[in-house]
C-alpha cells in the first residue's frame, strides 16, 4: 500500500471516530428536545453519508485506475516471461532431439560393429 493511501485511510478513520464522538457529545449536553435532535442527528448523518459517499466513489476511480495500471504491467510481464520460457523449451527440445539422435547414431554403429 503506497504512503498516500495509507495516510487516507488513517485521515478516514479519524475522521469517522471524531464525528462519533462528537454527536455523542452532541446528544448528551444537547439542551433541545428528543424530537429535535433527532431531527438534527438525521440531518448530520444523511450529510456525512452524502460527504463520505462522494469521497468514497472519488478514491475507488483512482483505486480502480491503480489496479488497471499494475494488471496491464502483469500482464505485460507474463507475456514476456512466457515468450522467454517457451525459447527455453524450444532450446531444450533441439538439445534433447540432438542428443538422443547421437546417443541411438552410436548405438546403431556399436551394434552394427558388433555384428561384424
Amino acid at each position: 500500500m503506497c504512503h498516500k493511501c495509507d495516510c487516507a485511510g488513517k485521515g478516514l478513520a479519524a475522521f469517522v471516530l471524531g464525528a462519533i464522538v462528537g454527536a455523542a457529545a452532541g446528544v448528551l449536553f444537547a439542551p433541545a428536545k428528543g424530537e429535535t435532535t433527532r431531527r438534527k442527528l438525521k440531518r448530520w448523518a444523511d450529510d456525512t453519508y452524502e460527504e463520505q459517499k462522494e469521497y468514497v466513489l472519488e478514491h475507488a476511480g483512482e483505486l480502480k485506475n491503480k489496479i488497471q495500471e499494475r494488471a496491464a504491467d502483469i500482464r505485460q510481464k507474463f507475456s514476456e516471461h512466457a515468450e522467454d520460457a517457451r525459447e527455453r523449451i524450444a532450446e531444450g527440445k533441439e538439445k534433447v532431439v540432438k542428443e538422443f539422435n547421437r546417443r541411438k547414431d552410436e548405438l546403431a554403429a556399436k551394434l552394427k560393429k558388433d555384428e561384424e
